[in-house]
């Protein structure tokens, strides 16, 4: 049996082989011509057939005599030109940008995949948000099957997974830790992005390691013609963005961001009388990226990102208390560095191969001093979790025929994870987690047919060998993708896969610290596996204006892992495999419908996804099964845009989703605490009696926001700067946050006391986080004119005084 795969494959390539003979190929690259950006998703059309670029820019198609290619992209001027028979041919292709258009209108319409979420940067840059920037993130989360955790989060929940299964990748390395704010923005600068694809299912045998998602983000290269940036200001935060070429064959782009408000809140602490301690918290993001490209066939590209998260909270001097003092530091954030080469061997077979080195921690400090009768009392206390990374990525393709494409490739990953290191400085040893170094070696081989009967097939296999000190295991991960073309315009499809994941993310949501720590898997705890199961329909009507899409799936997770009941943390033993509970199983269900309108002064979508999702776990909730955290079985989004011009826009968006479920509270009682009285008695304390894990909803979470842009051109129409207003949460809605009970409406979560107390009823309260909140932003854009249209140096002195 284990040789029918690969008779079934010889088969194929034996057929395909047979329709390629006599045969030629034309690759190249498609570009932008003001600036060298590749063009994703561009149109190659050669008399009845067609391809387009892929995430590097990159086109192949098979051409049987002389004849024109026509290669188009919106937005831009198209290109025809005159290709020979016989002789594979390598081009640089150069599109022009449209007449009259703005940089904010060029978008791009790429076919359909199913199971693909694609965002181009002009869907991003037409949505509302809080901070009047986009966010990346949040935008996802319009998705079907995407949903939220909580109001004012960004973190992602895909087909019932949980926000630790999904694989987050800049320019195909992988980014650990995604978010600032406890999860209210994302990390990722929406100004240095060309292209952004989530895969919910069907992944391509080159993806692996988590369960739920792949969220693949290609990042620009900067501009080839001239130097530019762009900085922009909104409530929350400064960005600037520049970019240019160093010579003629290398480029940079750079993007910083820094939150405004830590300055704010450090004056505010420090003035407000009755205040303790002076308290600031902020955030900042750098990206870097240079791009060198000796020769039409291959570049060499340079990345680094850094960024952090930081909370500090520091006493104010005490008068009557001169020696008590305090001080509270937390930092989390990432390190990333990566190195990668493209090069295209010939006109039928390109390579990636990027070497990078992330890292990810969280740390925390914490001090304190004073007086007592025995004198001076300090103590000093450090906390660690960490994550190193080294990944090395060798991706091939392979064009055999023009019905015939191969896929192979090496992906290896070497990591070191510390889940906790703590120290006390009275203590004479720290309690140390011994770190836990693994290694994931994945080989992969696709191959993707396109057989008669309007059939394509892509049929893949990916091995996993895994190893963590005496700890070892081998996957095999199928693939296998079916889709019919019905027609042009529609087409239906079918996909199984399986993936394994060998780390779990240990996650309490609620709190703006960090609290991701990350275990490998091991003998105690298991890697964990999904099998999932999809079919779908896309279409096409009105010659692409309406883009239709509908996804049904069927998902089983197994040996999942989660903290025990009662514990949020593994901070103050080193036996931490004691808080986990381990072998927990899931399943996850539903439909997807979204709509989307490409064309005219009205663009937008709409979707629903009814989902259901559940756990169960062997020594939680009495083993039976319950409501995953995040289940919610409808969600409904809408957003849409239009152009009063091309210097105004409103921007819409309204999103609906069922009430996340809760652990209800049905009765308390007194219980003795370890305190006792004089006579040896124990002091009472009240305590809830809870119901059956996640047994009860909150209620349903909706949400309008709306924003208007007003832009500004120069005589020769290029974009010199944006103006944006908006309203978040437009009708104030309550959304809550969590549920809590309570005697009394205070707002304050109920605490056991100690000792008598009297009795009182107790009540369900809710905690809503944000009313309705304007928003306005500004974003400027310098040297976007042409040579013709430039200022004197006295003008644009004035121009840069008074943004004119």
């Amino acid at each position: 049996m284990r040789i029918l795969p690969v008779i079934i494959i010889l088969v194929l390539a034996a057929f395909t082989h047979s329709a390629g003979y006599g045969q030629s190929r034309v690759s190249g690259f498609v570009r932008d011509a003001s600036n060298g950006e590749r063009l994703i998703g561009a149109t190659i059309i050669y008399q009845d057939k067609g391809t387009v670029t892929d995430n590097n820019g990159f086109f192949s198609i098979t051409i049987t005599q002389s004849d024109s290619i026509a290669i188009s992209f919106v937005g831009y001027s198209s290109l025809s030109f005159w290709v020979f028979g016989h002789t594979d041919t390598i081009v640089d292709v150069q599109l022009m940008p449209g007449i009259g258009l703005g940089e904010f209108e060029v978008t791009a319409t790429r076919m359909q995949r199913s199971n693909v979420a694609t965002l181009s940067i002009a869907e991003l840059q037409s949505l509302p948000s809080l901070t009047g920037k986009p966010d990346v993130m949040r935008a996802m989360q319009l998705l079907p099957g995407i949903m939220t955790q909580s109001e004012g989060s960004s973190l992602l929940l895909v087909r019932g997974g949980n926000p630790g299964e999904n694989m987050y990748l800049f320019d195909h390395v992988p980014i650990i830790y995604v978010n600032h704010l406890g999860g209210f923005m994302s990390v990722f600068n929406p100004d240095i992005i060309n292209s952004l694809d989530l895969y919910k299912g069907a992944f391509p045998s080159r993806y692996g390691g988590k369960l739920s998602s792949i969220v693949n983000i290609t990042q620009r290269e900067g501009n080839n013609s001239e130097f530019r940036g762009s900085y922009h200001l909104g409530i929350t935060d400064l960005s600037l963005t520049l970019e240019g070429p160093i010579n003629p064959k290398t480029t940079f782009i750079f993007t910083g961001r820094k939150t405004l408000f830590d300055f704010l809140m450090l004056a505010a602490s420090s003035l407000i009388e009755g205040n303790d301690a002076r308290v600031f918290y902020g955030f900042h993001d750098i990206n870097g990226k240079i791009s060198w490209k000796p020769d039409s066939r291959q570049s060499f590209h340079f990345n680094i990102f850094q960024g952090d998260d930081y909370l500090n909270s520091r006493s104010k001097k005490n008068k009557n208390s001169p020696n008590d003092k305090s001080n509270l530091t937390y930092i989390w954030g990432n390190w990333m560095l990566s190195g990668g080469w493209k090069y295209m061997a010939s006109s039928r077979l390109f390579t990636e191969n990027t070497l990078a080195y992330t890292r990810y921690r969280n740390k925390e400090r914490q001090r304190f001093s004073y007086g007592s009768e025995a004198g001076l009392v300090s103590l000093d206390s450090w906390f660690l979790s960490s994550v190193d990374m080294l990944t090395a990525v060798s991706a091939w393709k392979f064009l055999a025929t023009d019905s015939w494409e191969v896929n192979f490739g090496l992906n290896s990953s070497f990591s070191s994870l510390l889940p906790a290191f703590a120290k006390h400085a009275h203590q004479n040893y720290p309690i140390r987690f011994s770190k836990s170094n693994t290694s994931e070696n994945a080989l992969y081989l696709e191959n993707n047919f396109i057989l008669p009967w309007q059939l394509e097939l892509t049929a893949g296999l990916r091995g996993v060998y895994f190893n963590n000190g005496s700890f070892h295991d081998f996957k095999a991960e199928p693939r296998l993708l079916m889709q019919r073309s019905l027609n042009q315009n529609h087409r239906v499809n079918l996909s199984y896969m399986q993936v394994n994941q060998f780390s779990h993310l240990l996650f309490t949501p609620g709190s703006i610290l960090s609290n991701e720590v990350w275990i490998p898997a091991g003998d105690n705890i298991l890697p964990s596996k999904s099998h999932q199961y999809t079919l779908g329909w896309t279409g096409s009507f009105a010659n692409g204006t309406y883009l239709p899409e509908v996804n049904v799936y069927y998902k089983t997770l197994t040996d999942l892992a989660t903290y025990k009941e009662g514990f949020v943390n593994l901070r103050g033993d080193a036996n931490w495999q004691s808080k986990i509970e381990s072998g927990g199983k899931g399943e996850a269900w539903g439909a997807e419908f979204m709509l989307r309108k490409t064309k005219g002064s009205i663009t937008g979508f709409a979707s629903y996804a009814w989902s259901r999702a559940t756990r169960v776990f062997p020594e939680i909730n009495q083993g039976q099964t319950f409501r995953f955290d995040y289940d919610r079985p409808h969600s409904i989004s809408m957003g849409a845009s239009y152009a009063f011009n091309k210097r105004s826009a409103l921007n819409l968006s309204w999103v609906f989703q069922t009430g996340l479920p809760y652990t209800p509270v049905i009765g308390r009682q007194l219980t003795p605490s370890l305190i006792y009285d004089d006579d040896g008695r124990p002091f009472m304390y009240e305590t809830f009696i809870y119901g059956d894990r996640n047994s009860s909803r909150m209620k349903n979470y909706h949400r309008l926001d709306f924003s208007y842009s007003i832009n500004r051109f120069s005589k020769s129409n290029n974009l010199i700067s944006t103006w944006s207003f908006g309203l978040y949460n437009a009708y104030n809605r309550k959304n809550p946050v969590y549920y809590y009970y309570n005697t009394d409406a205070s707002g304050s979560i109920i605490n056991p006391e100690l000792g008598n107390v009297d009795y009182k009823p107790f009540a369900l309260y809710q905690y809503a986080l944000f009313p309705i909140i304007p928003t306005v932003s500004y974003k400027y854009y310098f040297n976007q004119r042409d040579k013709t249209d430039r200022p004197s140096f006295f003008q644009r002195i004035k121009n840069l005084l008074y943004h004119d």
